[in-house]
């Protein structure tokens, strides 16, 4: 009789853990999902003018620029290229918000558009393909 027991609560908590695992998994995607389209939507202009930023973001965004431009113009477009492109941009990003004195509505707006970049840094360093690589550093 105790070994029927164990047998059917090791089936009950093999097939309740199995479940769980599938709802996690599902409703990590759901979410990952959800939010890089809220991120998309949360970025707003601001009433068709740019927004300001200080002396110390643009100098970071002009780094990111170059950072960008040298890996374009260069003919190294290995993997391993991608990798320390993203390697360098995510210092660069590290750096920006390291510094960051910004305050406001316009300081909101700049950790908006930070937060898809720095989503599209994960992504590059990340990726195993060189095609996924140069659709990602566009």
């Amino acid at each position: 009789m105790k070994i029927c027991w164990l047998i059917i609560i090791s089936s009950f908590l093999t097939i309740s853990c199995n479940n769980d695992q599938r709802s996690r998994s599902e409703k990590e995607t759901t979410e990952a999902k959800h939010e890089h389209e809220e991120a998309a939507v949360r970025l707003e202009l601001n009433n068709g003018a740019k927004w300001k930023a200080d002396s110390n973001t643009n100098s970071n965004v002009r780094n990111l620029q170059a950072i960008v431009e040298k890996f374009n113009s260069g003919n190294d477009k290995t993997l391993n290229a991608y990798h320390s492109t993203a390697n360098a941009l995510q210092a660069g990003v590290d750096k920006m918000i390291s510094e960051c004195k910004m305050k406001g509505p316009d300081h909101d707006a700049l950790h908006k558009w930070l937060e898809s970049l720095i989503s599209e840094v994960s992504k590059l360093k990340r990726t195993t393909s060189e095609q996924e690589a140069a659709e990602i550093i566009k």
